[in-house]
């Protein structure tokens, strides 16, 4: 065997090397990729799952204000009076 059959056997090994080397990168990337798409799917998941809560919540709170508006003010005008008043210590130290 010459010098030109050597260097084409090293040549293709080197190739095939080279073949394995990218077939393995893009293997990889893919599953990269699919990790990155799983992880996306459970974000929306969540998500949606916090908007549909948060509909839930807004649409009962709306009800309740709107069948109980009477109640709320009473409650609101009590809540406005105790913020109204101090109940330090030092507020009763001094009486």
């Amino acid at each position: 065997m010459g010098p030109g059959g050597i260097a084409t056997i090293i040549a293709a090994c080197s190739l095939l090397v080279i073949a394995f080397a990218a077939s393995y990168a893009i293997i990889r990337v893919g599953n990269l990729i699919d990790e990155v798409q799983k992880t996306i799917k459970s974000v929306n998941r969540i998500v949606s799952t916090a908007e549909n809560f948060t509909e839930k919540v807004t649409g009962s709170i709306t009800s309740l204000v709107e069948k109980n508006s009477g109640f709320l003010k009473v409650i609101g005008t009590l809540v406005g009076a105790f913020a109204g008043k101090k109940f330090s210590r030092s507020d009763r130290e001094h009486e």
